[in-house]
């Protein structure tokens, strides 16, 4: 993991113990990689969200991330509802709104592949922060820091490798070159909490 994980940069309070709240509330959860991955996630989140960029090379991959289908209208429907479930988990721990973005899974191959160039296999992306986790293959993202007035800006690149997770804060602008069989997923996170059902 590429962040600090307790103190005062991380932006959590510490307890009596001295150990952050969320470090405590992991011993409670030790061994499950649904947790471990949604909080490694949220953790990651409090250091980047509305900063800058970054990448987490995370300790496990989420049980519904594993093995995620691809190919075929069944496999379709399997992939959106683990989406739906990763999304909701990260919703639930972090407050911010959180949605799966259909056809999240990108196949890679010449630059044109991915549809408009963002890597997401031809989705639309709507706006919001970005959390791209990297399925298989490697893809090389270029993101560049919208500014008003056309001002210089911030301008990155990262290779993003099988397992890791990119996040991109809202009003980037990003393309992605993947390598050919690449696959990844998006969450699009809001930055208010969701609204409760039925409103």
């Amino acid at each position: 993991m590429n962040m600090p994980v307790d103190g005062p940069a991380a932006g959590l309070a510490a307890g009596p113990s001295g150990r952050p709240e969320a470090a405590r509330a992991e011993d409670a959860e030790d061994g499950d990689p649904s947790a471990v991955h949604l909080r490694e996630l949220a953790l990651f989140l409090s250091v980047h969200l509305d900063r800058a960029p970054g990448v987490l090379w995370p300790e496990d991959v989420h049980p519904l991330l594993d093995g995620l289908p691809d190919g075929d209208d069944a496999a379709d429907a399997v992939r959106a509802d683990r989406l739906e479930l990763l999304a909701s988990g990260l919703a639930e721990l972090t407050g911010l709104a959180t949605r799966a973005v259909a056809g999240g899974v990108g196949t890679g191959g010449d630059e044109g592949e991915g549809g408009d160039g963002d890597g997401t296999g031809g989705a639309s992306v709507p706006p919001g922060h970005l959390l791209v986790h990297q399925i298989a293959g490697a893809a090389v993202w270029s993101l560049a820091e919208g500014r008003e007035g056309g001002g210089p800006c911030a301008s990155l690149r990262y290779r993003l490798r099988s397992g890791e997770v990119l996040y991109v804060p809202d009003g980037w602008s990003r393309r992605a070159e993947p390598t050919s069989g690449a696959r990844c997923t998006v969450l699009v996170l809001g930055s208010t909490p969701p609204s409760p059902a039925g409103v």
